[in-house]
């Protein structure tokens, strides 16, 4: 079981998460309690809704994830690093390792001491100074991904969740070493 730490608890780390927790790779997400979606009362570009609230669509990643024995954790990420053989994430409460990590977190990312390019954002509403570079995978840095808005400007919601699932459907494509397709019912 490979160990994957979610930096991020809004639809694009939710996303990200279900998807690693329900391949069976123990999963944890980080969440400050944030999110940008929790802001938004009337979402209507999801094909599944007419309109719904972020807080419910927080709600259900949350439920799905703990249905697939994903674990959330109310803690807020001060420092992510890489150890000699893994990855370390430190919080207020604990330091934690992982075998990779998915930055999935809004705003500064002052909080990443790794090597990682940068990229100037667009200015306008919701946007960041900076987004972390990644390859056409997601992929930032050897085990390490990023999504939703930690990676782009695109801040829509149906955009950041799509955004989250193709960082864990690359990262388990790397893990399984080949092409990560969800066959499970």
């Amino acid at each position: 079981m490979t160990d994957i730490g979610i930096i991020g608890g809004g639809v694009a780390g939710l996303q990200a998460a279900v998807f690693t927790a329900k391949a069976g790779e123990n999963t944890v997400v980080f969440d400050s309690g944030e999110s940008l979606v929790l802001n938004t009362s009337n979402i209507q570009n999801l094909i599944t809704h007419d309109s719904i609230a972020g807080q419910e669509v927080i709600d259900m990643g949350q439920e799905k994830l703990e249905q697939f024995g994903g674990e959330i954790k109310d803690e807020e990420v001060q420092e992510l690093s890489r150890g000699e053989e893994n990855l370390k994430v430190e919080t207020s409460e604990e330091t934690y390792t992982f075998d990779y990590v998915v930055i999935a977190s809004a705003g500064k990312h002052d909080y990443i001491e790794l090597d990682l390019d940068y990229e100037d954002g667009v200015e306008g509403m919701y946007m960041m100074d900076q987004h972390i570079k990644t390859d056409d995978s997601n992929k930032a840095a050897e085990r390490v991904y990023a999504a939703g808005l930690a990676n782009s400007w695109e801040y829509q919601t149906s955009t950041a969740i799509g955004d989250g699932a193709k960082a864990a459907v690359n990262l388990l494509s790397e893990v399984y070493g080949e092409p990560y397709s969800d066959q499970s019912d």
